[in-house]
């Protein structure tokens, strides 16, 4: 009877619909039957958009999304990037006459101020200060030039085919560039760090520091992104304006535990657009969980081990957006490897979960160990079979 349960429920896949709460198991007949109703595309102003799943990096829509274009202010996601990375919030750094020339959006910084790291990234993600950005470029790399070297090589690393820079804040340049697709992949990996999505999501902030003279200072701050306060599931991520870039928004909505990523980049409603694309991801798409973390997935028998039933989990979380319309077609291959022999280390992978639509595989997962599985000595077989263990 449990192995019935179990198998029964390796078959249930839960299929998530935002905001609505998770729910296990298959929906009842009279769902399973309804045909959803098509969700018709965003109609967008901007020049290039992407929207992307942030779990998993899946594009759900886009518009000229691998299109090389100027980024502004959203430049400084990957400033705050390369901050977390490769400083420390509690670095003192002392602002310079140059970063306090920097043209634009500026948090009033004035030269030989001391500040904090971690108090110039607020200025950088909520005020979206172009003097911070500097500051900061600075003091990782002692110049701007050779922070934007920081900066290109990281984006390699990242996968922004489409991609260069030449400053840390965005202004205007010829060989600075983004598409609307890398800058949602650079988002996508930004947010993974907890100060960057704290900060991406406060609609207000505060940057403390000394003066020359040591004189305490507190400046408030105000965050660009006009959505945070409009929509409480909007949780960043940044803005950027200039004459050549136009007016972009990098957006991120949190429903039901699923983060969309929406970039738009020279927009005529920047605001409208955005909000437009999170909506539709969420009515045009379900989110299929396949496994969780550490789930209990399959039992199997290991030969020659001293306790030869092995639990197999999964090694992380799956959950893979799907088109509503195809979301009754999924399905979930599990594959062992045959006759596993003792002796099993704990995590050692023992077979894949795969989650498909159709023949297209759309993830999948190991399936290790649960825990040790050691060879049985050789007096441990005879004894078994006359009851002695």
């Amino acid at each position: 009877m449990a192995g019935r349960a179990l198998a029964a429920g390796l078959l249930a896949v839960c299929i998530v619909w935002a905001p609505a709460v998770a729910r296990a198991g298959p929906a009842p007949a009279a769902a399973q039957a309804a045909t959803p109703r098509p969700v018709p595309p965003p109609r967008v102003t901007a020049d290039a958009a992407v929207l992307i799943d942030a779990a998993t990096g899946t594009v759900l829509w886009s518009k000229n999304a691998g299109q090389s274009r100027a980024p502004a202010s959203t430049t400084k996601m990957m400033t705050a990037l390369l901050a977390l990375e490769l400083g420390n919030p509690d670095d003192i750094v002392t602002v310079s006459a140059n970063a306090v020339n920097t043209e634009g959006s500026n948090a009033h910084l004035r030269a030989g101020e001391r500040i904090a790291l971690g108090e110039l990234l607020e200025a950088l993600l909520i005020k979206s200060a172009n003097d911070a950005a500097v500051a900061i470029a600075e003091h990782l790399a002692g110049t701007t030039a050779a922070f934007a070297d920081l900066m290109n090589a990281r984006a390699a690393e990242l996968g922004l085919l489409a991609t260069h820079f030449v400053n840390p804040h965005g202004l205007t340049h010829p060989n600075h560039y983004a598409s609307a697709y890398d800058l949602a992949l650079l988002a996508r990996a930004a947010m993974t760090y907890p100060t960057f999505a704290a900060l991406v999501k406060s609609p207000t902030g505060t940057m403390t520091g000394l003066s020359p003279d040591e004189t305490a200072f507190v400046r408030r701050l105000r965050n660009t992104n006009r959505l945070l306060l409009a929509y409480d599931w909007v949780d960043g991520v940044k803005t950027g304006t200039t004459n050549a870039a136009g007016n972009c928004l990098v957006a991120s909505g949190t429903r039901g535990g699923q983060r969309l990523i929406a970039v738009v980049l020279h927009s005529d409603n920047r605001w409208g657009d955005a909000i437009q694309m999170l909506e539709y991801g969420y009515a045009a798409y379900r989110f299929v969980s396949a496994a969780q973390a550490g789930q209990l997935v399959r039992t199997v028998r290991v030969a020659g081990a001293r306790s030869p039933h092995l639990g197999l989990i999964a090694d992380r979380s799956l959950t893979v957006p799907v088109p509503a319309a195809e979301a009754d077609r999924v399905r979930i291959d599990i594959t062992v490897t045959p006759t596993p022999r003792a002796p099993a280390t704990s995590g050692q992978p023992l077979g894949k979960l795969t989650l498909r639509l159709g023949e297209q595989s759309l993830g999948q997962v190991e399936l290790v160990a649960a825990r040790a599985a050691p060879r049985a000595p050789w007096w441990w077989f005879p004894l078994r079979l006359i009851g002695s263990v």
